[in-house]
């Protein structure tokens, strides 16, 4: 495997992190209240929960596996089971969940506008490059689970 693969100018907890910031920002700025309390404490916070729930598994199945979790290392496992059956990027979904959380529970359609364009850059600017360094790490395995399973859901 080459391991000098492009590396993405920034991590997706930091875009999602910037895009939640934003997104913040700009709801205090130009508030657009559109959802009812109960709506918002109602969803919100379960969101939230959900994607740091997945987050932690896709954690733990890639530990499982023996290899890394940091995208910048070498991977030397795929992982395809547990949560990785489901979602090739579990990690990011639960950043994405975790946005969307954030944006019902404070109702801010701000954070939702952000978050679409976090899900775009991730995708766009560190998946693409992942599946590059997978697909030169493992081949025809990889190639196959691309088939079976999708990037976000």
């Amino acid at each position: 495997m080459n391991q000098d693969f492009q590396k993405p100018f920034a991590t997706p907890p930091t875009i999602f992190t910037v895009a939640l910031l934003l997104g913040i920002g700009l709801g205090l700025l130009f508030p657009w209240p559109v959802l009812a309390w109960p709506i918002q404490a109602t969803l919100g916070p379960p969101l939230v929960l959900a994607g740091i729930l997945v987050i932690r598994q896709s954690i733990r199945d890639i530990q499982a596996a023996g290899t890394t979790y940091d995208p910048f290392d070498v991977s030397t496992a795929l992982v395809t089971s547990g949560i990785y059956r489901r979602s090739r990027n579990p990690g990011y979904l639960g950043l994405a969940l975790i946005q969307l959380g954030f944006a019902i529970l404070l109702d801010n359609i701000w954070i939702v506008a952000t978050g679409l364009i976090a899900v775009i850059v991730t995708t766009r600017c560190v998946i693409q490059l992942e599946e590059r360094k997978l697909t030169d790490a493992f081949g025809a395995s990889y190639t196959a689970y691309m088939k079976r399973v999708r990037r976000w859901i």
